[in-house]
């Protein structure tokens, strides 16, 4: 394994340009995210045969060859489990690479495993162990030392090796659609910061109007100091401060873990933010809605079983087909008589999820009322 570390526009120039017109490049990115609310970018690596290329964007200024790279619809990028990626390059060049291969839905695609992380699909693969000792390395101190070059290296040389092998897997079983689609749906910070609520069901309307107008201003607060949620307000504050509903300055320091630093800068703020949620005008999150019936959990158990009985079948893993969240989805939108969701649609559609609609329509009942 060797690699080259790039650290001026000129060598980057030149790297991009003797590669241009290559059919593939393995991507990475490493960063830190220790104390901030966004990621902050530390090393880019890409490799398109053996050798390995490690671009300092530290020392970087000319980005736009980085963009146009990353942007060539002629150009596939491979990359393992990238949603971290994304929110990386979206922060950094303020794009979206593609299209992007993405190899751990491609091991579930093709039923070798779902889930998989970079370390297990290279073992697979090759029986080679990588080390995990620069993993919580700080990637922003300079200089890099040796060690972490080589282990940033490995992210990407292997990749480029069996990258290539799963995309002419899929292209061999006609599942090359199912991977680019899915990965071009990814989107930054998955099903949103209301999802970490799990329980936010179980609350009466005004308080999750509560709870859901402080998730809203503690996100925007988030972005605009940089820094984590947290630490603005931690998540168990936000729900004391939802259920309690205090009303005045003085009633805030009876809440639980809400400090006197925060109470200063920003109690105001947070007592507004109370006053004014109306559960009238409020649409709950789709992540808060509550659990199935009994009745309608031996629902979501049948469609399972025909989930699993089609995985088998084509030889995938069934998370990746549908999702036990996915067909509790389809139920609740059912239910609710509204449309399939979209990402459930597309190649989905006539593989599993006409199939599933059928069958729900069945248990359903023609006479029967699904929202009693």
């Amino acid at each position: 394994m060797t690699y080259q570390f790039i650290e001026t526009d000129e060598a980057l120039g030149a790297l991009l340009e003797q590669h241009s017109g290559e059919r593939f490049v393995a991507v990475d990115t490493e960063f830190r995210r220790r104390d901030t609310f966004y990621p902050q970018v530390a090393l880019l690596q890409l490799c398109w045969k053996k050798e390995s290329y490690l671009i300092d964007p530290t020392k970087i200024s000319d980005l736009d060859s980085v963009k146009a790279l990353l942007a060539d619809s002629r150009v596939i990028k491979l990359i393992h489990s990238p949603s971290e990626d994304l929110e990386v390059f979206d922060r950094w060049l303020q794009m979206t690479p593609t299209p992007l291969f993405d190899t751990q839905r491609a091991l579930a695609v093709l039923g070798r495993g779902f889930g998989l992380g970079y370390r297990a699909m290279v073992e697979m693969y090759t029986g080679d162990v990588i080390s995990k000792e620069e993993t919580t390395s700080d990637w922003l101190k300079r200089p890099l030392t040796d060690r972490q070059l080589s282990y940033a290296a490995l992210d990407v040389t292997y990749l480029r090796q069996i990258g290539e092998q799963l995309y002419d897997a899929c292209e061999e079983s006609q599942r090359l659609a199912w991977v680019l689609d899915d990965t071009a749906r990814l989107t930054l910070g998955g099903r949103g910061p209301a999802a970490k609520f799990r329980s936010a069901w179980k609350m009466k309307p005004r308080e999750q109007a509560i709870l859901h107008r402080l998730i809203d201003w503690r996100e925007e607060e988030a972005r605009r100091l940089d820094r984590p949620r947290s630490w603005v307000i931690p998540d168990k504050v936000m729900v004391s401060l939802a259920k309690h509903q205090p009303s005045h300055m003085a009633q805030l320091s009876t809440v639980d873990g809400l400090h006197d630093a925060i109470i200063r800068k920003r109690g105001k703020r947070i007592l507004e933010l109370i006053a004014n949620a109306s559960d009238d005008l409020f649409e709950l999150p789709a992540v808060w809605q509550a659990p199935l019936r009994s009745d309608q959990k031996e629902w979501a158990s049948t469609l399972g079983d025909a989930v699993a009985t089609a995985a088998v079948t084509l030889g995938v893993a069934p998370e990746v087909l549908f999702a036990g969240k996915d067909v509790e989805r389809l139920i609740q939108a059912t239910l609710a008589s509204q449309e399939v969701p979209e990402d459930l649609m597309g190649w989905r559609d006539a593989v599993i999820t006409q199939h599933l609609v059928a069958l729900l329509a069945s248990l359903v009942g023609p006479s029967a009322d699904p929202k009693a």
